[in-house]
């Protein structure tokens, strides 16, 4: 046999993209995952204004806020366990002072709706098709934050329900930004806590509406995130200790194929000069004391500074700072 599992085939995209491209993210933590990648190759991306969203009706409502802002107010939130909370967002806004809760979701928001406005790419990820419903509110929430089950109803979104969601928030985008490209994924993070055979459903009904969206609009091309952990890499080491979430190495074999699904050729080899300094920025030795330790950071700065004349539209300054904070210790 020539492969002993299934390698998932190579996908042509009617498009390249270049660090010319602007990305904003809209997702679950898979769409966090691959955002990071492309921050520390250091694209433009803001990603998850209101947090991490993990349904269909919370993704469109990120997507609603950061291309329209909502100026949300005191009786937008509510007190639980000393926190003010938003349902539209994730717990991380939270605070005990209200106006700090109101604080950090116009700051995320308006960070937001600056990148929506020169973003070339839009990543969203689906994570479930099940949902809460605030009974009093007859409301899909983000975020549950701890409140009692019996506030909530919970149900699954039907592939025509997630379709009717996200093509309405779509349209509204094309309308005003109909060079846009979107690429669509379904996560591969496995929901345990809703039981192995409710998961399966669950995905199977975001795969189904995923194809629909992608058939129903040209500008969005589906990215088999979940189908290349599943299918070609199929194997419990691929996960973490959770057993829900990809491996490290898992994570950087889906974002590899990413990378070879999207970029040119050119923006592949900026990425690799850029992957030497993070990596090196990273690098701890046993003694950072030692003359040949020295000459590296040296030669680190030498080789950042080079950079930063070819690229000075990128923002070095982490990198430089840690080498020169090294060299002064």
């Amino acid at each position: 046999m020539e492969h002993f599992r299934s390698v998932f085939p190579a996908i042509a995209y009617p498009f390249q993209l270049s660090y010319a491209d602007h990305f904003l993210g809209i997702g679950s933590c898979f769409v966090e995952q691959m955002g990071q990648k492309l921050s520390t190759h250091k694209f433009s991306i803001f990603y998850n204004p209101l947090g991490i969203a993990f349904n269909p009706a919370s993704v469109a409502l990120g997507l609603d806020r950061v291309s329209t802002p909502k100026s949300y107010r005191a009786t937008d939130l509510f007190e639980h366990q000393g926190l003010w909370h938003s349902f539209d967002h994730h717990g991380s806004f939270s605070h005990p002072d209200i106006d700090q809760t109101l604080n950090n979701i116009h700051s995320a928001q308006e960070k937001g709706h600056a990148q929506f406005k020169k973003s070339t790419v839009l990543l969203l990820t689906l994570g479930t098709a099940n949902v809460w419903e605030h009974l009093a509110q007859n409301h899909i929430v983000s975020n549950c934050h701890k409140l009692p089950g019996q506030v909530f109803r919970r149900r699954r979104l039907s592939v025509a329900d997630t379709v009717e969601i996200l093509s309405s928030s779509l349209q509204l985008l094309f309308a005003t930004r109909p060079e846009i490209v979107v690429i669509l994924t379904v996560s591969p993070v496995r929901y345990l806590r809703e039981g192995l055979l409710e998961n399966t459903r669950s995905k199977a009904s975001l795969i189904l509406a995923a194809e629909q969206l992608s058939q129903n609009f040209a500008q969005v091309h589906y990215f088999p995130a979940y189908e290349l952990l599943m299918d070609d890499l199929r194997d419990y080491r691929f996960y973490a200790e959770d057993l829900a979430h990809p491996s490290p190495q898992a994570t950087a074999y889906i974002w590899d194929y990413f990378k070879k699904s999207f970029f040119a050729p050119t923006a592949i080899q900026q990425m690799q000069e850029i992957e030497k300094i993070v990596h090196a920025a990273q690098h701890r030795t046993l003694h950072p004391e030692s003359v040949s330790h020295r000459q590296f950071l040296t030669q680190q700065l030498e080789y950042l500074t080079r950079l930063e004349d070819k690229y000075p539209e990128m923002d070095f300054s982490s990198e430089r700072n840690t080498f020169l904070h090294q060299l002064k210790a």
